[in-house]
């Protein structure tokens, strides 16, 4: 059995006027696609389990409020995805360990654990650097912390004396505050760089390969050991087969589809279609030119934004009080933050939330075992520094004695490197403007560093 639903039109509200089906004429018509749609839209559920003979495809960004369904293992894209961090939030619904439908446990079987995606190839280069950036933050085994099993879980309480030592009020006097940023755009240089980018580019004539392969298997061989004995492949060329679209309104969709929304007026992209060597890549195939144009476009904008942002205090600030009592972990992903001589330990929590073990698991050990940090605090989510690209949350703030009569406030940022170019783009862009942010608006010691050994001068 077969059943659909697509909105096929959409008010600024969110709220669905007409189905992309035809309209049923009659009464078991009508009562047939509500029960389609209360199935698709509202019985999740059942709509997963092997006792429901229905099949569906559904799309993620359709059907993305409320579903959350860990047993994805193929994705196709049925679009050019331009933005990264777009494509980021799709890999991630596919890269979840699947729940067994019986038992409700993670499966960890690496032969079940594949995930297929039917994409471009721009896509194929993106996933391709995906796993290098993997690989660079938790070795060539690519693994992040364990989950760890959702029994296993373990609740870490504020040691509130904490917040009354005036070690504590003054760092958080410090980094407390809040700030609103402001930015200048240089219109022609940016088209000037993009059009420069773009001559670079290549875009080819829209195709589709297929491939076709054979699997031999005999009838006692596990099936994931079954040997592809030929293959082959057939373009198919697609250009001129489709209406050519309004490149503008295209850049323009895609600018403001970026997470968080970046908005370029028509004149501007206008301006930078009229500038180009050889416009007529654009004709060739309108879709990879625009996804190419519009990175082009994001990436330069993103630059000036961060290169040119000035930050000064709002008056407002974060309170104490929205520090919890009590955090709620996996026992896997946590570092016990011990007592020493008496004083109640050096965290203000009796637990530390590591994100890796590479490089916060080490960094949370080093600290609770250095003399010289009287107070440590792994910023909780809800301490963001504003950013054109969208909040930094730092990592870490710190108490530092470097045996002098005053102590060292520090704010770090932990990553794999402390070469900023190693790092993703969006990721080395907030930490500039954590660097104006602490530096410039608040005068608070910021760097990143790869370890503790580079506290209290090391790091960038």
């Amino acid at each position: 059995m077969q059943a659909s639903y697509f909105a096929s039109k959409v008010n600024k509200k969110g709220e669905v006027t007409i189905f992309d089906k035809p309209a049923a004429t009659t009464k078991d018509e009508r009562e047939a696609q509500a029960r389609e749609f209360d199935l698709i839209m509202k019985g999740k559920e059942r709509l997963l389990s092997f006792d429901e003979p229905v099949a569906f495809i559904f799309s993620h960004s359709a059907l993305k409020e409320g579903w959350d369904n860990p047993n994805v293992f193929q994705i196709c894209t049925l679009r050019e995805v331009g933005s990264e961090t777009e494509r980021r939030q799709q890999v991630g619904r596919g890269v979840r360990l699947p729940v067994d439908a019986v038992s409700g446990e993670r499966i960890t079987d690496e032969r079940v654990n594949v995930l297929t995606i039917a994409a471009s190839e721009s896509y194929e280069r993106f996933v391709g650097g995906l796993q290098g950036e993997i690989e660079k933050e938790y070795g060539k085994e690519g693994v992040p912390p364990k989950p760890g099993n959702a029994r296993k879980r373990v609740s870490f309480a504020l040691r509130k004396g904490h917040l009354l030592k005036p070690e504590f009020k003054e760092l958080w006097e410090k980094i407390r505050h809040r700030t609103r940023y402001s930015v200048a755009i240089d219109s022609a240089k940016l088209i000037d760089d993009v059009v420069a980018d773009m001559a670079d580019v290549e875009v080819r004539r829209p195709r589709v390969i297929v491939q076709i392969a054979r699997v031999r298997a005999e009838a006692d061989d596990d099936v994931f050991e079954a040997i592809r004995t030929s293959d082959a492949s057939v373009a198919i060329d697609l250009e001129g087969r489709f209406p050519l679209p309004n490149i503008v309104a295209v850049v323009e969709n895609q600018m403001e589809a970026t997470t968080p929304p970046m908005r370029i007026g028509r004149k501007t992209i206008l301006a930078i279609l009229k500038k180009l060597a050889d416009p007529d890549r654009a004709v060739a195939n309108p879709q990879e030119f625009a996804t190419a144009l519009v990175t082009a476009i994001k990436t330069r904008l993103s630059d000036q934004l961060v290169d040119g942002i000035q930050y000064e205090r709002d008056g407002t600030w974060y309170e104490q009080r929205q520090f919890d009592e009590l955090i709620d972990a996996f026992e896997a992903n946590v570092v016990k933050s011990v007592e020493k001589d008496g004083s109640g330990g050096t965290h203000i929590y009796d637990g530390v939330i590591v994100d890796s073990d590479t490089i916060e698991r080490p960094f949370a050990e080093a600290l609770e075992k250095d003399d010289r940090i009287k107070l440590y605090v792994k910023l909780p989510a809800w301490f963001q520094v504003p950013t054109p690209i969208g909040s930094y949350n730092p990592d870490w703030a710190i108490v530092f004695d470097d045996g002098g009569q005053e102590h060292l406030y520090l704010v770090r940022e932990t990553k794999g490197s402390t070469t900023l170019n190693d790092l993703r783009p969006d990721e080395r862009r907030k930490i500039l403007c954590g660097r104006k942010h602490f530096r410039d608006a608040l005068g608070v010691d910021y760097r990143v560093v790869t370890n503790a050994a580079q506290l209290p001068a090391g790091g960038v």
